[in-house]
Formats: structure tokens, C-alpha cells, sequence
């Protein structure tokens, strides 16, 4: 906070009327793991992205098309997954295998078996070494990454090795490969039936033609924006602002 106050004393004075549970990671109490909040917006730009300018039959069917891929593919690899017996997907299996790998250089120094807390520290070549407390009951590390995405970071990891613990327990359930198995398998699409089996509408669509004009200036973007996006627009607004004002002075000095 003092860094943003130091940045925007406004921006600082907003957010400090807000409840720190609704907009920071470090004390939402672990219920959201890194970047998750935005990913159900950014998969349906995925599957949308180019078709919200078609025909209304045409959209519908495009994202029916499209999920129905979507679901296809990860079902299958879902499916591969539970035959090797693999307890996460790839894309998690490989971090915490990185991050195990990056724990063997630790050098952990186990201080309470029952509460499961241990300091850990970190020699780097060149500088002064790092300390980190853990504590495995409270999933929790000193250099905040575990409680920020969910999976145990380099220090924890070192001291599950060491109490010679189980690391599928300290990994969130969300990520298991059975969790990612329902998602893509708990339900199901059912092929169409032909136009001609469909029932009659009892209504009319009409399209708006003025919709179809293309207008002067850039096309505006089709994908759902997210605070990601507003963040970005602000800052390239606040840049645009000060550049303007600086291309002003400049041209006044100019034509004198």
C-alpha cells in the first residue's frame, strides 16, 4: 500500500476504502489461486473470439461447435491422464516437479512434527542467503506463492520431503486430474437433430441493418474485457494524457 500511495495517492485513498478481502490475494483467506478469477472470462472469448458479428444461427452454432470440440479434447486427455495413474494434469504436474527440483538445493531445518512448521533457507551464489518459515498445517510459506496459486512452493516442498509426507495432501483438490476428469465428463453434448425435426418458432427474428455499416475509426475489440483490461486501458489513457501535454509544450516551443 505505501507504494501505491507512493505512485497515487488517490488510487491509495480509493482502495483503502474497500475491504482487502474483495481485491487482495494475501488476505482473501486462500479461496482464490492466482489468475483463476479471470480464466472463465478469457475461455469464452477463446470460444467466441470471431463469430459475435455473424448471424445469430450462425453464433449459436459456432459456440456449440467450438465447446463441444473443447469438451471432446480434454476429455480425452483426461482419459489419458487417470491411465497413467498421473495425479495432476501436465501443466501442474510440471510445476511442482519444477519446484521440487528447485527444493533439493534448500537446507530445511525441521522444528515442530505435530504442527509441521520448519525454516527453510536459500543460498544464492553471490549474495546473502534467504530464510523462509512454513508452516504445512497452515499451507502457508514466508514468500507468499503457496497461498497465492495453491501449489506448494520450492520451501514447502523441501519440507514435505523432509517430514516425509504425502504431497497429493497438500495440493488443492481443484487441481487433481479427477477434479479435471469431471469437469470434461460429468456432462455431455448430444448431436443436433437436422433443421427438419426442429419445432416450429412462434415467433419472427429480424436483424438490424444499421448493425452491418461499417463505421469511421478502429473496430471495436470482441473479447470480454476483465480487470485485466481495464487496468491496461487506464494506464495507456494516463500515458496518452501526459504524452499529449508533452507534444503541446513541444510544438508551442517550436512555431516561437
Amino acid at each position: 500500500m505505501r507504494q501505491i500511495e507512493g505512485l497515487c495517492r488517490g488510487a491509495h485513498e480509493y482502495l483503502r476504502r474497500i475491504d482487502v478481502t474483495k481485491w487482495t490475494f494475501s488476505h482473501d483467506g486462500g479461496h482464490r489461486y492466482g489468475v483463476m478469477t479471470t480464466n472463465i472470462s478469457e475461455a469464452i472469448n477463446g470460444v467466441l473470439k470471431g463469430t459475435r458479428r455473424l448471424p445469430i444461427t450462425a453464433i449459436v452454432s459456432a459456440t456449440f461447435t467450438r465447446s463441444k470440440n473443447a469438451f471432446r479434447e480434454r476429455e480425452v486427455v483426461a482419459m489419458n491422464l487417470q491411465q497413467r495413474n498421473q495425479a495432476w494434469p501436465d501443466d501442474v504436474f510440471n510445476r511442482i516437479a519444477s519446484n521440487n527440483s528447485v527444493g533439493t538445493r534448500h537446507s530445511v531445518d525441521l522444528y515442530n512434527h505435530s504442527r509441521q512448521t520448519a525454516s527453510v533457507t536459500v543460498h544464492v551464489p553471490g549474495t546473502s542467503s534467504r530464510t523462509f518459515r512454513v508452516s504445512l498445517l497452515e499451507r502457508a510459506c514466508d514468500c507468499g506463492q503457496w497461498r497465492l496459486s495453491g501449489i506448494p512452493c520450492s520451501h514447502a516442498l523441501a519440507v514435505i520431503r523432509q517430514y516425509v509426507l504425502d504431497i497429493t495432501l497438500y495440493v488443492p483438490e481443484c487441481y487433481s486430474t479427477i477434479e479435471y476428469a469431471l469437469t470434461y465428463t460429468s456432462g455431455f453434448f448430444a448431436p443436433l437433430a437436422d433443421v427438419e425435426y426442429w419445432d416450429e418458432p412462434n415467433f419472427q427474428l429480424r436483424h438490424n441493418p444499421d448493425r452491418r455499416i461499417r463505421r469511421r475509426g478502429r473496430d471495436v475489440t470482441t473479447r470480454i474485457h476483465n480487470e485485466m483490461d481495464w487496468a491496461q486501458t487506464r494506464a495507456r489513457q494516463q500515458y496518452q494524457a501526459q504524452d499529449g501535454a508533452g507534444t503541446s509544450g513541444q510544438g508551442s516551443r517550436r512555431r516561437r
